[in-house]
């Protein structure tokens, strides 16, 4: 999900925002293994690569929420809110708990055809109006056909309304 504004005037509003922390993100994820109960993950991050993260101690603070809408020994359906805003953060904290994205080729194995991860709601307040604003995507076709290979989810079940009910 990308989030931008056509009007030049409307930018610096959307960046306080972005820097107070009131533009609320959140994910799906398809992660290995079953990961049965929420978590928080508070651990620093760092560059370790041209292109990969890690946690250390020396790294800025990230803090990322886990809820789990569906565990199974074959992969979990989780939901992600993020209380800070890293690069990679969802990829390392998952895989920092023994849980990494189906399909991370950099973080866990490439044995999807992407990292299975979903930028499903932003939420905010509208710009112009001062209303609650939220933006939802559907889910790809191809994540939610791999939950429902990997046993997850039934084909006949709408991965949203989990999220919604959970």
């Amino acid at each position: 999900m990308i989030f931008f504004s056509k009007s030049a005037d409307i930018n610096p509003k959307l960046t306080r925002q972005f820097e107070t922390k009131r533009i609320r993100k959140r994910y799906l994820a398809l992660c290995e293994g079953e990961l049965p109960e929420s978590q928080t993950v508070d651990a620093p991050l760092a560059r370790i690569g041209p292109i990969s993260f890690g946690v250390r101690d020396e790294g800025k603070r990230s803090v990322t929420s886990i809820r789990p809408l569906r565990a199974t020994s074959n992969g979990s359906l989780v939901s992600i809110d993020l209380q800070t805003g890293r690069t990679h953060q969802i990829r390392v904290h998952l895989a920092a708990i023994g849980h990494p994205l189906a399909g991370d080729w950099l973080y866990g194995q490439r044995n999807e055809a992407r990292p299975m991860l979903h930028a499903r709601e932003l939420s905010m307040t509208h710009p112009l109006l001062n209303e609650p604003l939220r933006v939802a995507a559907p889910v790809p076709e191809d994540f939610r056909d791999t939950a429902v290979e990997r046993g997850i989810v039934s084909r006949h079940e709408d991965i949203m309304t989990l999220c919604e009910c959970s």
